[in-house]
């Protein structure tokens, strides 16, 4: 099916992922980008993503206006909230938006006289100018910080106790900026590679913090195609999951075990870092696994020398060792492990506005529990003088430093030798937390 508006379609997948909550990056799938010529990509993303960031500031706006908002369907609610997207935040002309968001109404069978009446009644009472002012002037508390920056109130006043007033702003403010599409390429490549995007005419900066890293500025979709087209070994990686890797110091001939793999991003530049060695990389998931094992497939022809093993396993509920006598595999001790845990991804906002609509306080508690129990099972498999580096994509400390702290008062073969934070508004990079563990016997 062909979409003629990529209005209409803004709508569908809001209603996909606020609505059944299910996550951005399933719902607005390539095949769908690809019905759309550069323009209405960019005007499609830039309504999806920008509604996302905004969700609780435009229903703010939005609310004096309903009279019977329970009786309006999802459609013609995310409908609305992408006609004030565009009024308040993209200045598109008032009769423009308002046909353009009747019409749409008209095609879901909806209520297109209510949504016609208040589109009208708000643009007589609001200007986009006088609606920044207004909120300028809100006083600053818990519940206006999470209608300002479209955060839920209860991370607000998690990060409150951890920070001052004006980092948990400028934390807030980091997550609704679009972030830039930053790749990994092999350190020695960066330079050509630098070169070669340059010469296709987007803008290109290396990254500060790791030697393999390349930030891109363009339109993301046009990077991506670029990518696919291009003869040499990238995988689209941000600099502090990249970081995770270098902290591991991998070298030639290392094994390594990667217990979280999929995508694959830090089995595939490990496995560059090495140029030599096996990487035995798990993951407990028949479709995650498809996905790791078609990105090792794109890569492994610039890989010769790294033998890569994917394995259907779950590390909380089985043996490492049978399941890898069961696959022929004669070693079950590992130089280096990385274990990057699945967690609630509150560091990761920027790149992916959803997750602050879906995650909560019981999910962390929840997967923290998880955390340490993968932990616990992994660490097993590492040498004498082997490190482990742990690393999730969470703010919260019971996924980050709680995980280690509990792990250490158990094993004393173990020693810390580096905890390390990132965040958005501080490093410009993703939030994660990464700690390197070394076994001393």
């Amino acid at each position: 099916m062909v979409y003629k508006s990529p209005r209409k379609v803004a709508v569908e997948v809001l209603n996909n992922v606020v609505g059944t909550k299910k996550p951005l990056k399933f719902a607005l799938t390539e095949n769908i980008l690809s019905m759309f010529d550069k323009a209405d990509r960019a005007f499609l993303l830039e309504v999806i993503y920008g509604v996302l960031r905004n969700l609780y500031y435009i229903d703010w706006l939005l609310e004096e206006f309903y009279k019977n908002r329970e009786k309006l369907s999802m459609y013609t609610i995310n409908n609305l909230r992408c006609a004030i997207y565009q009024l308040v935040f993209m200045h598109i002309p008032a009769y423009a938006v308002t046909n353009e968001t009747v019409n749409i109404e008209k095609s879901f069978n909806g209520k297109p006289n209510v949504v016609n009446a208040i589109l009208r009644n708000f643009l007589r009472k609001y200007q986009a100018d006088e609606i920044f002012r207004i909120t300028e002037q809100m006083q600053i508390d818990n519940k206006n910080l999470s209608v300002v920056y479209s955060h839920p109130e209860w991370l607000i006043k998690r990060w409150l106790k951890r920070f001052q007033l004006n980092e948990v702003r400028a934390l807030l403010k980091a997550n609704n900026e679009k972030p830039p599409i930053t790749i990994a390429v092999k350190p020695e490549e960066r330079q050509m590679i630098g070169e070669y995007f340059t010469q296709k005419g987007f803008k290109v900066s290396f990254s500060q913090h790791v030697a393999s890293g390349l930030i891109i500025e363009g339109q993301g979709y046009e990077i991506r195609k670029t990518l696919k087209e291009s003869p040499f070994f990238w995988i689209v990686q941000d600099e502090a999951s990249q970081l995770v890797c270098f902290l591991l110091e991998p070298f030639e001939g290392a094994c390594i075990l990667d217990a979280c793999a999929s995508p694959g991003g830090k089995t595939l530049l490990t496995a560059a870092l090495i140029k030599k060695g096996t990487i035995i990389c798990i993951e407990n998931n028949k479709k995650r696994l498809k996905n790791l094992q078609e990105n090792i497939a794109r890569v492994k022809k610039f890989l010769p020398d790294v033998e890569i093993q994917p394995i259907l396993a779950d590390i909380c509920q089985i043996s490492l060792k049978k399941h890898l006598d069961s696959l022929g595999f004669n070693t079950h001790k590992f130089d280096r492990i990385i274990l990057d845990a699945p967690c609630s991804s509150t560091g990761v906002i920027r790149r992916n506005p959803d997750v602050r609509y879906r995650v909560n306080e019981q999910e962390i508690k929840r997967l923290s529990k998880t955390q340490k129990l993968m932990l616990e099972n992994v660490s097993q498999f590492l040498v004498k003088n082997g490190i482990l580096v742990y690393s999730v994509c969470s703010t919260e400390p019971e996924e980050g430093e709680e995980v280690i702290e509990s792990f250490l008062q158990k094993h004393d073969e173990f020693s810390s030798i580096k905890k390390l934070r990132t965040y958005p508004h501080i490093d410009g990079m993703d939030g994660f937390f990464m700690g390197k563990l070394l076994r001393i016997k």
